[in-house]
């Protein structure tokens, strides 16, 4: 906070208020200064939040306070300089601007900074996530058929991460033919046909934390022209991870990526940045694109994705989750 010169810092992402007190409820918030952090429940929540903090030595140090207007206004009044996230909803926002007449709403990625390296803890669970998916992938993969519908071969992710005692971490995507040049495609009742290729991109949430995996798959008739592409993306991805380290730059990386697609003419069929940090949120800080200001540090964690997306032919996508060591990638869903 001294860095940006704020006085305190208003937090209500789900996300980052239970990265500082361990408890993801909906419709908290907390309140930072540099000497105290107040946590703010309404009163719907207030018994199960003070639940929750019992036992906890660190969370008992917490200030637990029912919402009401005048506490707001007391803590608020003093903050010359208020930091708050960027998804801060506008009623908010104006409110704010309403109870600091003399101060300044300063929106920002103040916790996401701070998120960016995970504590050992935060890596044992990241780990977890990451081998029920590459487990779960590796089961369903050998049921993936021609003739099989998309929502099936989804249907079957998710019940195999539950059995695993995890959940997903968003919806699944399952693209054949066509539509695997979608990056995001839809889930369809669409049959897998004999010579189509499928884009499989999933992720294990465990206590929290969350992994990214992607997978394209030829359970029929192999395309050679596809075969040939997953091949390049293959190569890409393992430049990438060579290059990747403390200290580099998240561009550089993307750009080591990206020039071995260019050399195969595919590079304008990358829609999209090499990579990006996961945590608490499937997609965070840091950024991996040709655009990143970002260098990596160890206890990052990432994932690397190189793709390529060919209008009315189809799409390829290869990626994992890595951890960022000392001495380079670790990658956890491999």
């Amino acid at each position: 906070m001294a860095e940006e010169r704020l006085d305190g810092i208003l937090v209500q992402t789900v996300e980052n208020v239970g990265y500082l007190t361990g408890i993801f409820l909906k419709g908290l918030w907390c309140f930072i200064t540099a000497q105290e952090l107040y946590l703010f429940a309404p009163p719907l929540a207030y018994e199960e939040t003070v639940y929750y903090l019992s036992g906890h030595a660190f969370l008992n140090k917490i200030k637990v306070r029912a919402m009401t207007e005048k506490e707001e206004k007391t803590l608020f009044s003093g903050c010359r300089s208020l930091g708050v996230e960027l998804e801060l909803p506008t009623q908010t926002f104006v409110k704010l601007n309403g109870l600091l007449p003399k101060g300044k709403v300063r929106p920002g990625n103040h916790l996401l900074k701070i998120r960016r390296r995970k504590s050992a803890s935060e890596i044992v669970l990241l780990r977890k996530a990451c081998r029920f998916a590459r487990d779960v992938f590796h089961s369903v993969k050998r049921l993936i058929t021609t003739g099989m519908r998309e929502e099936v071969v989804a249907d079957i992710l998710r019940r195999s991460l539950e059995r695993k005692g995890a959940q997903e971490a968003f919806t699944p995507i399952c693209a054949a033919g066509i539509r695997s040049s979608f990056p995001h495609a839809l889930i369809t009742k669409n049959k897998i046909g004999v010579s189509d290729w499928v884009v499989v991109d999933f992720g294990a949430r465990y206590r929290q934390y969350s992994s990214d995996l992607t997978r394209t798959i030829f359970p029929g008739k192999i395309d050679k022209k596809a075969a040939e592409i997953y091949r390049v993306l293959a190569e890409a991805k393992r430049a990438a991870e060579k290059e990747a380290g403390p200290g580099v730059a998240t561009s550089r990386v993307d750009r080591v990526a990206r020039k071995v697609l260019e050399k195969k003419g595919l590079a304008r069929y990358f829609l999209h940045g090499l990579g990006h940090g996961v945590g608490l949120s499937v997609h965070e800080e840091p950024v991996l694109s040709q655009k990143g200001r970002d260098r990596l540090e160890p206890g990052m964690v990432i994932t690397l994705e190189p793709a390529v997306y060919i209008p009315g032919w189809g799409g390829l996508r290869l990626e994992d989750t890595y951890l960022v060591t000392s001495g380079g990638l670790k990658n956890l869903t491999l």
